[in-house]
């Protein structure tokens, strides 16, 4: 990538996050942000499907337009099952993967969208209807994903019935090659794919971002794409205003896209008999609980609501309790925040593949533990705060230069420029590769 300052005509990009869970919508406003603050003139339009009521204002605030694709009505992955059983063409292709990622009638709509906005490049994150209808235009796309193929394609049929479910081996075969296509196409078609995961080979032997970031030199590991860290607070004042006593403090995220709601219960159970195990050698222990929704919990237990900003909070925590998702596991690691990372059960299908390639880079994750294991994992890190400064292999191996956000930027922002120099959308497609 070309460094020398890019020329630019009132650039415009459209901004497309996945609709499920939270962390896409913050890693495009953490990308809308920081391409604002490179090129301020850039006109910028994220089109929201989910989560409006916390983002709309976020991106209005950073300077970005905002088009609410749910038209008002709420849209929340994290407050109901999105998934059953049985996995089969049906119900899980047609009946779940559909509708969520290859959608017929979101794919018109960001055609639509796209023809309206005259963009000179969309910015895909993991949003796979927004890539393909801009490939169909010709319109040059970049994606942002955490995945290096469609989650299905990194599963095996064994792991599935170890979660429960009951498979259809030959849907499922159909299922990933035409998933596996699809990806393939959209990675090929990108003028540029970042990803924030750092490769592993036995994970990603084979898939179609591992290849662009060997032979096809178009991918790039950028390192976290988060948010600005703000300079650490006084602690006492943090926790004034969210009404933590004093003493060691763990904080537990239940947030985020749920495939059961009943593993969600689990893990929050598992955190608060945790909790308590502790208290009996550590009263003074803090425990604050982040999730959507109220839950049955001591009253000790300080629970908070979705925070858009819980960066003072982490500086502040001895440890983080967190399901893998991996935008939070970013921004945890550029942030040097001692974490355990907790998936409920293996029908959270779609983090097994991140707690896998955590548990090998080395990070403390447990599926399903006992609450026993949990806080025997828990109890050396209380009262170990760190001062922020120290990083674990683990960290530096997701975060080797801490955020790689402006890195990112510059790479979209050279798409765009070559779209833009180039006088059109169709000039800069890479024209499937």
């Amino acid at each position: 990538m070309n460094d020398d300052r890019i020329r630019m005509t009132r650039m415009k990009i459209l901004l497309a996050p996945a609709a499920t869970g939270s962390g896409h919508n913050m890693r495009v406003l953490a990308l809308a942000r920081e391409i604002l603050a490179q090129q301020p003139d850039a006109e910028l339009t994220v089109l929201l499907a989910s989560l409006q009521s916390t983002f709309t204002p976020l991106f209005t605030q950073a300077g970005v337009k905002v088009v609410d694709l749910a038209g008002g009505k709420p849209v929340d992955y994290a407050t109901r099952s999105n998934l059953g059983r049985r996995m089969d063409w049906p119900g899980y292709i047609g009946g779940y993967l559909a509708p969520a990622f290859v959608n017929g009638e979101r794919i018109l709509h960001y055609l639509a969208l796209i023809q309206e906005h005259r963009p000179d490049l969309v910015v895909s994150d993991y949003n796979m209807s927004a890539s393909m209808a801009a490939s169909i235009l010709g319109t040059p796309h970049a994606l942002v994903t955490e995945r290096y193929d469609f989650t299905l394609c990194q599963l095996d049929d064994e792991t599935l019935v170890a979660g429960g479910f009951d498979i259809d081996k030959e849907d499922l075969r159909r299922g990933r090659g035409a998933l596996h296509a699809c990806f393939e196409w959209i990675v090929n078609s990108a003028e540029v794919v970042l990803t924030d995961k750092p490769p592993v080979g036995e994970l990603d032997e084979g898939t179609p971002v591992a290849r662009a970031l060997g032979e096809g030199g178009h991918a790039v590991f950028t390192g976290p794409m988060v948010r600005r860290f703000p300079e650490r607070r006084d602690g006492a004042e943090i926790r004034a205003e969210l009404g933590i006593p004093a003493g060691p403090l763990m904080v537990g995220s239940v947030g985020g896209t749920t495939m059961f709601l009943e593993n969600k219960q689990r893990v929050i159970d598992c955190y608060l008999e945790a909790y308590r195990i502790l208290r009996e050698t550590r009263p003074d222990l803090r425990f604050v609980l982040l999730g959507r929704e109220q839950v049955d919990a001591p009253e000790e237990v300080i629970q908070l609501d979705y925070l858009p900003d819980w960066m003072p909070l982490l500086q502040e925590a001895d440890v983080l309790l967190s399901a893998p998702g991996w935008i939070t596991v970013t921004e945890v690691a550029a942030m040097r925040i001692p974490t355990v990372f907790v998936l409920g059960s293996l029908s959270e299908y779609h983090e097994v593949e991140a707690a896998r390639r955590l548990e090998l880079l080395g990070f403390p994750t447990f599926v399903a533990p006992s609450a026993e294991e949990l806080a025997g994992s828990l109890a050396p890190m209380l009262g170990q705060r760190p001062d922020g400064g120290q990083a674990t292999p683990a960290q530096l191996a997701v975060a080797p230069d801490g955020a790689g956000t402006a890195l990112a930027a510059r790479h979209l922002l050279a798409a765009a420029a070559r779209s833009a120099t180039a006088g059109g959308a169709a000039a800069g497609h890479r024209g499937g590769r």
